[in-house]
């Protein structure tokens, strides 16, 4: 396994302290060998370490760290988790307009490239920004437009969330 795989398990399990230890190491290495995805990639981990322990701000500047990267080097398949992430920040920190912009500009770089699953997935994602602003109609809109692209594409993963989307709308 690589480091950022070695990194996503330890995360995955739980191991926070251990997949922060990795991202770092893995920034760093890429970094002194100019590897451009290894590099974005670490500071999206270090991103999702953020978020775990809910430093919004941190998450933000290494997202937009990683997306900055990618821009200046015109890589947009490298742009898509660091934009995933800065959409994130921003809803988590109540900012719905710029969470908004920053989810649609996933979608439309999601559907440029073909990768039709996070296109359902950041529709899921801006129909809680919707929920939470207050939008209750337009949010029930996204999540069967997301329920239907998951489908349609086959994202099965997605199911039981698109479930306790359902769920969500019934008491709202």
């Amino acid at each position: 396994m690589s480091l950022y795989e070695d990194a996503l398990a330890a995360f995955r399990s739980g191991a926070t302290s251990e997949a922060a230890s990795m991202a770092e190491d893995l920034v760093r290495t890429s970094r002194a060998s100019e590897d451009l995805s290894g590099e974005i990639d670490g500071l999206c981990m270090l991103a999702r370490v953020a978020l775990r322990q809910g430093d919004l701000k941190r998450v933000a500047m290494l997202a937009g760290e990683g997306r900055g990267l990618a821009l200046r080097k015109k890589e947009p398949r490298l742009e898509r988790m660091p934009l995933h992430l800065e959409a994130v920040a921003a809803r988590m920190q109540g900012d719905f307009e710029t969470a908004r912009q920053l989810y649609k500009e996933s979608i439309d770089l999601n559907r440029q490239l073909g990768e039709e699953r996070m296109v359902a997935a950041e529709h899921r994602n801006v129909a809680y920004v919707e929920l939470h602003d207050g939008n209750g109609a337009k949010a029930r809109e996204l999540f069967s437009s997301s329920a239907r692209l998951a489908r349609a594409c086959g994202y099965d993963a997605l199911e039981p969330y698109l479930l306790l989307d359902s769920a969500v709308l019934a008491f709202d």
